[in-house]
């Protein structure tokens, strides 16, 4: 666990370092270096969700370049035990601490420091932005949808005002980024009536439930190599190796949800690191001893 915190603290000083840089350049009457430097410290909890598990797969197997450890983990793995139980234990508390940050108080954190930066840097802070979404109700009927009003309108340019859908609409968290809710809004979210935003929260929900996943079996490939040819492994390795793969991992994610929403696709494709632990298991006896 000193690992992994300490692989976690390293990555949220470098991701801290670059995110306060940036915002020196936001600095002016209203806006402070002080301000800029309590926005930064309230939000990096929320940036550092993103990379928990890469601390964790990184921490974890750096811990075997440890000549004695792993002579230890060799002879209590000849005991009996096993590496799926092994990465089940690790990781558990690591997936508890994640998926709690994303519903207890990081959510509300995050908030009040994005409400706290506009209100120094926008000029427009008493503006909230306005979103609009067209729902196709048949082949010539569209209702456009605001927080508002709602107009219904078909090909021939009749318009009408639909009040309903507005009212609904307001419940919504349109105006906050789909990431920063908590799991309890994604979930309230998930039942809108509004198709492409039902969508997208059912997809971030499954996104968030399942991609710990994808990091137990990132990591347990990184321990079948580290097993298999630790002579040849260095720390460095271990770190490309890491970074390397949860980094794909993250771009291959980005780009279902992204898919997922774009292309109006099923939620549940956002489920398919379930399909790499089958895959995992199917190989594992023919590439790894």
């Amino acid at each position: 666990m000193l690992s992994f915190f300490g692989a976690l603290v390293i990555i949220s000083a470098i991701d801290f370092s670059f995110n306060f840089f940036a915002e020196i350049d936001n600095i002016n009457d209203n806006y402070s270096l002080l301000d800029a430097l309590i926005y930064s410290v309230a939000t990096e909890p929320y940036r550092m969700k993103s990379f928990i598990y890469l601390a964790a797969v990184v921490g974890f197997l750096a811990i075997f370049v440890d000549a004695n450890f792993l002579r230890a983990f060799n002879t209590v793995r000849q005991a009996g035990f096993n590496k799926t139980k092994y990465t089940l234990m690790i990781f558990f508390p690591i997936v508890l601490m994640s998926l709690a940050s994303h519903e207890f108080v990081i959510p509300e954190l995050t908030k009040n420091a994005e409400d706290f930066r506009k209100s120094k840097v926008s000029s427009f802070d008493n503006n909230q932005p306005v979103i609009i979404e067209i729902e196709k109700l048949n082949e010539s009927n569209f209702v456009m949808v605001s927080e508002q009003l709602s107009l219904s309108f078909d090909a021939e340019g009749t318009l009408e005002i639909k009040k309903q859908y507005s009212e609904a609409f307001s419940n919504l968290n349109f105006n906050r980024n789909i990431k920063q809710l908590s799991f309890s809004q994604l979930i309230e979210n998930s039942s809108s009536s509004f198709e492409k935003f039902s969508l997208v929260s059912k997809t971030e929900l499954l996104r968030r439930s399942l991609n710990f996943l994808s990091y137990f079996v990132i990591f347990l490939i990184g321990l079948e190599i580290l097993l298999s040819f630790s002579k040849n492994l260095n720390v460095n390795r271990i770190l490309i190796y890491g970074f390397g793969a949860c980094l794909i991992y993250q771009f291959v994610e980005s780009v279902f949800a992204d898919s997922i929403s774009v292309f109006m696709l099923p939620y549940y494709l956002q489920a398919f690191p379930v399909l790499l632990i089958f895959i995992y298991y199917a190989f594992r006896k023919r590439f790894f001893f």
